[in-house]
Order: structure tokens, then sequence, then C-alpha cells
């Protein structure tokens, strides 16, 4: 059975092993028998292949191989004796490389990819967008009160300073039977002391 990665296929295959697995949360209950287990669905599939490369492209083979690794990017896969299989790219997890002495042009790996599943789009950053459009309405109104409340708060407050003061309105009782006199003139006088005469 051959398979692919990206571009490379391995035709020497002597071992492939799938691993699936659900996630189950389990939960234990006092005074229960048994557990309450809720199922989370599956971990990404696992593929772990033995092979071997041989021959003057032994090397080449291994380095193709070796930079698929190192890249860390998904990789298409492609299995003949499945078709596309569970699924259609993957992520080299591992590679281990074995040689034995004196076989210069042979090498021994084993290389396990994993299930690469596409990362969702990032949510909107609009933190106004799931909001009542009525709320914001009522607050911009609230927010226009509070802004005519302080407006009429400054013109009162500006109002009584330019009140002009008063002072102390017993100030000129003493100026006033003088101003008095320079009113009537000297005929004022003798004007009380008649009224005072007759009474």
């Amino acid at each position: 059975m051959a398979i692919e990665l990206a571009n490379l296929t391995l035709e020497r295959l002597t071992h492939v092993a799938v691993g699936e697995r659900a996630r189950i949360a389990r939960h234990e209950v006092p005074g229960m028998a048994g557990g309450l287990s809720q199922a989370l669905g599956r971990s990404s599939v696992t593929v772990e292949m033995h092979g071997s490369h041989f021959g003057a492209t032994a090397a080449e083979d291994l380095g193709q191989l070796r930079r698929l690794y190192l890249d860390q990017q998904p990789v298409d896969f492609f299995a003949e004796a499945t078709g596309t299989g569970y699924f259609s790219q993957v992520l080299i997890s591992r590679l281990d490389v074995r040689q034995r002495a004196g076989a210069l042009d042979e090498f021994e790996f084993v290389v396990e990819v994993v299930e690469y599943v596409e990362p969702p789009e990032p949510a909107a950053a609009d933190p106004f967008g799931a909001l009542d459009t009525g709320l914001l309405d009522e607050a911009g109104a609230f927010m226009d009160d509070v802004q005519n409340a302080i407006e009429a708060v400054s013109d009162l407050v500006e109002t009584l300073s330019n009140i002009p003061g008063f002072g102390d309105p017993t100030s000129r009782l003493r100026d006033m039977p003088a101003g008095y006199n320079n009113l009537v003139g000297g005929s004022g006088a003798t004007t009380l002391t008649d009224l005072k005469n007759l009474f």
C-alpha cells in the first residue's frame, strides 16, 4: 500500500496503524453506582506508519520527508487503499529515523501524522453588536440630559456671580437726616417744630 504526503510517495511501508479516540468526560457522583459519562466529540485521527527508503535516492527521499516534518504545515494525505480516507490534510507530528551499520543507502523510519482541522473564523470584534439599539438610544438620551443639566448649573453659577453686592443696608441711615435737611433747606426744621407744637 502506498501513501502520499504532499508530493512524496511512501511506497515501502511495513506497518500502518490508525488511531481514533472519543473524548469522554467522566463525572463521579457521590452515592451513585457508576459515574456519569459525557461525550465531547472525538480527538483528531492519528496514523502511524513504518517503512524504509533504500537505493540511490534514499537520502533524498528521507530529506524530503524531513523537510515536510520541519515545515509544520498541513499537507495533503492520500491512501490508495481507502481513497481519500477519513480526511484530506494532516500534520506530521513525529519522525523517527534508523540506519543500520554498513547499510549506507538504507533508512528505516516511523512517521506519525495527525488529522488537521481548519480553525474556526475569529469572532467579530463588535462588543455592541448584540446590544438592543433601544438601550443605546436610552443611554444616549441620558447622557444628553446630564450634559444639559451641567450647562444649566454653569449658567446659574455665572448669573449668581454677576449679581452686584448690596452691602450693609443700615450704613446710609446716619446720612439720611442731613440729606433731608439739605433737600428741604432751613424750613424743614421749622416745619417739624410747627408740627410738634400742634400736638
